[in-house]
């Protein structure tokens, strides 16, 4: 008979854990260029350690440079035009001003709000989405601004009083609902709700007199007010900013440089630093709390900061030095890369290259902005030559995909007809029967 008995045998196990500044390195790196100045600039008002001066870094050496050069003074790393560029202007290079800052500017003009208030605006602005809802409660925004949830009620409703009303809507029904009510309908909004539930007949049928009136989010109405046409307002619109350029330094020798931000220009600011020095052991204690956690944060964001810089531009160094036949001699000398391949080769886990590359844009010798995902992309070859093939059809009898797949079988390059297929359709280019009539609509003048 077995006469062992269970026991309990403590070993150690190691377990990965995300730590605060594992968070901030991961929120940093994620976002592109416009977005992280977005997001710095939320993280300047809340923390005083931390100002912008003017002057760049070298992310080669690390060194503080003064001004603008073309090179860095210590490692000679090409860094760019000489171009002197003020700190307030950086922010707004190459971005068109969206809804978000227009109606935020209407609102501190037309809403009669207090500093206090301000703030509160500003921080939800911030999470509002793209389409103009707030999908972040009162109390969790309460909590992050340190206020009462009242008080943000209270300044949400002063906004929609002001001219506003789909201001701070959480989804497309609250702000259907107050859209209904700024009109007049008879129902209260909770009967409204219900009906909407319960019978959605009827309630289509109520709101069919005003049908043309109303709108399907919050951005839209803004911005119908600006005097854009309706149908505009559904397509989506982005600017797209590159966060670095590949520039032709000398003939046929290529290099990286990451386009200029306040964001490279955030550090501590040794006005606060210095009055924390010699006053803090005459301060409160909680006051010094205060400072020791804005001091922490403030370097845990500036040490992401300085991270997510020098990995990006390791990334993209070590594409352009894989690619550089791929910019001299055209598109035939292209070489598909994969993420495995280039942590492989900078020793950094395939994880961090797929944050450090997330919504990256980058803008090629030629000058078009590509996303970076371009690189990894193994059909650009094989479409650059259908191109060219397209190019030389006769135009009375152009090519079917599978006359397309046979040629391009003769270059070297075998792939299916339906892959053929596939590609053309991505190209935006249409099939065979389609060309052929569009040419003989273009000779009638149609």
């Amino acid at each position: 008979m077995n006469s062992r008995k269970p026991r309990l045998v403590l070993e150690p196990l190691q377990k990965r854990q995300m730590v605060p500044k594992m968070m901030v390195a991961s929120t940093l790196m994620a976002l592109p260029l416009l977005e992280l100045e977005a997001h710095l600039e939320r993280v300047l008002e809340e923390n005083p350690l931390l100002e912008v001066r003017e002057g760049t870094v070298c992310f080669g050496c690390g060194a503080e440079i003064p001004g603008y050069p073309d090179r860095c003074p210590r490692c000679g790393r090409y860094l760019g035009k000489s171009e002197e560029v003020p700190v307030e202007d950086v922010a707004s290079l190459g971005r068109e001003r969206g809804w978000k800052e227009f109606c935020f500017d209407e609102i501190l003009s037309l809403a009669g709000l207090r500093e206090d208030e301000k703030r509160i605006v500003r921080v939800l602005f911030a999470h509002l989405d793209a389409e103009g809802f707030l999908r972040e409660s009162t109390e969790t925004l309460a909590f992050e601004l340190r206020v009462p949830p009242e008080k943000v009620e209270e300044v949400v409703e002063k906004v929609r009083r002001a001219g506003f009303p789909g201001f701070a809507a959480q989804d497309a029904v609250e702000f259907l609902l107050m859209q209904l009510a700024d009109l007049g309908v008879g129902e209260s909004p909770q009967v409204l709700r219900r009906m909407f539930r319960e019978d959605p007949d009827r309630f289509a049928a109520l709101i069919r007199p005003y049908r043309d009136r109303l709108f399907f989010s919050p951005a839209q109405a803004f911005e119908s007010s600006l005097g854009r046409e309706r149908e505009d307002l559904e397509e989506a619109r982005s600017s797209v900013y590159p966060d670095a350029e590949i520039v032709e330094v000398a003939e046929g020798e290529f290099a990286v440089v990451l386009v200029p931000s306040f964001s490279m220009q955030v550090t501590l600011s040794e006005t606060v630093l210095a009055f924390w020095r010699k006053n803090h052991r005459e301060l409160p204690e909680r006051e010094r709390h205060f400072f020791r956690e804005k001091l922490r944060e403030a370097r845990e964001v500036l040490s992401c900061l300085s991270y997510r810089y020098r990995t990006l531009l390791r990334v993209l160094e070590y594409i352009v030095e894989r690619e550089q036949e791929f910019f001299r001699r055209g598109p035939s000398f292209f070489v598909p890369l994969t993420q495995g391949e280039i942590a492989g080769a900078l020793g950094i886990s395939v994880s961090g290259i797929c944050q450090v590359l997330k919504g990256k844009f980058v803008r090629l010798p030629d000058g078009v902005v590509r996303s970076v995902k371009f690189f990894f992309d193994a059909s650009y070859p094989v479409k650059e030559a259908m191109r060219a093939i397209l190019l030389q059809e006769d135009p009375r009898h152009p090519f079917s995909d599978r006359e397309i797949a046979e040629k391009l079988k003769a270059q070297g390059i075998c792939i299916a007809r339906r892959t053929c297929t596939l590609y053309r359709e991505e190209m935006g280019i249409p099939p065979s029967h389609l060309r052929r009539r569009i040419l003989k609509l273009q000779k009638k003048g149609v």
